[in-house]
């Protein structure tokens, strides 16, 4: 019993122990300090005012350069005027309206539109996001820098199986920058074009057709001047398009953001130039005879469903006079000719450049114009 007792005792005394042990912390006996060790070898010495990888991207991201940039484009009608207000609309969306753009760009098409055919709650006017995204590639050296433009792809137009390609930026332009609608063509009634609406014309942004030598109507003409081909203008072939002309000679800092011509990016082949003209020799005169031409033109009125009226007898044509007046189309049944021509004028008026696009395209699709009305 005695010895039960006493394994007992040590058994309690070997426990109390090793639950001290398990649940307290050694604490070990300072000693003196080791010697130092030996020093690291010394870094290599920067180059004092040459900044290292990241020189290319400061070159272009501070604010010192984009500040300009942001300033000039302040300015332009990519960021001004009224026309930003209908891009809620899903069928201007892609150009009226910055996110537009971005959906149409990256998607090939805008959001949903509702019962009321709005796509976006909100339109807001173009911003550097619209054109610029992300680098394709950061080796600048071998591979150019791409200015990080959205999209660098060739631009089918949306009004014929045509491709624009200007092997650069300027492929970003061509997205909004070409004709809405197409030439006319005869419809239900032989030899006649019925037109519906005020609006009707290439709309406001013909300039790459132009620029590129498309979309002249002519096809019931005599022509008197000769149609050059396609791709023979000299501001398409020799300079890169758009953005040499609109975005190059500038030296305020802006980067052409402007996108207003320069006459430092001319005199490179236009060597006597001092200013840039409003337009080719002889073409406001061309544009005022036809003007002219046109809004004596007569063509058969029709009603609020585009349908010719006749007079009592039911034979004779209720006449419209002119099939356009003050740049606006009217509404009516005109002949083929008429249209066509009245489809040239509004496409170098609304080209805005006064012909310099294309003057040998400008010039013969308006005189051929001319001639055949007279």
């Amino acid at each position: 019993m005695k010895n039960f007792k006493l394994i007992i005792n040590l058994v309690i005394v070997v426990s109390s122990l090793m639950f001290f042990q398990c649940t307290s912390e050694y604490t070990p006996i300072a000693g003196p300090a080791g010697a130092d060790g030996v020093n690291g070898v010394d870094g290599v010495n920067g180059v004092d005012g040459v900044d290292g990888s990241a020189a290319s991207c400061i070159a272009c991201h501070s604010d010192s350069h984009r500040d300009p940039i942001i300033a000039a484009y302040l300015t332009a009608n990519h960021a001004t005027g009224s026309s930003w207000g209908r891009g809620t609309r899903g069928s201007c969306a892609q150009c009226h309206n910055n996110e537009g753009f971005i959906d149409y760009i990256e998607t090939g098409a805008v959001a949903v539109a509702d019962a009321s055919g709005n796509s976006y709650g909100v339109s807001n006017p173009l911003t550097c996001t619209g054109c610029h995204d992300a680098h394709r590639s950061f080796d600048f050296d071998n591979d150019g820098n791409d200015m990080a433009v959205r999209t660098l792809d060739g631009v089918n137009l949306i009004i014929s199986d045509y491709t624009i390609d200007y092997g650069n930026a300027s492929n970003l332009c061509a997205n909004c920058h070409q004709p809405r609608t197409n030439t006319p063509t005869v419809g239900a009634y032989p030899g006649k074009y019925l037109q519906t609406s005020g609006h009707w014309g290439p709309h406001h942004g013909p300039q790459t057709a132009l620029l590129e030598g498309l979309l002249g109507a002519y096809s019931t003409f005599t022509l008197v001047e000769d149609i050059p081909a396609v791709k023979q203008a000299t501001h398409r072939t020799d300079t890169g398009a758009c953005i040499t002309c609109h975005m190059g000679g500038t030296s305020d800092g802006s980067e052409g953001h402007t996108w207003n011509p320069n006459v430092a990016a001319c005199v490179t082949c236009h060597d006597t130039m001092t200013e840039i003209p409003d337009g080719i020799g002889g073409l406001e005169a061309d544009m005022a005879t036809l003007a002219e031409l046109l809004a004596n033109v007569v063509g058969q009125a029709t009603d609020g469903d585009n349908v010719p009226l006749f007079e009592a007898d039911g034979t004779t044509p209720v006449p419209v006079v002119g099939i356009v007046h003050d740049g606006h189309p009217s509404t009516g049944l005109f002949d083929l000719k008429d249209a066509e021509a009245a489809w040239n004028y509004l496409y170098i008026l609304e080209d805005k450049s006064g012909g310099i696009h294309n003057p040998a395209y400008a010039r013969a699709i308006i005189k051929n114009s001319i001639a055949n009305l007279e």
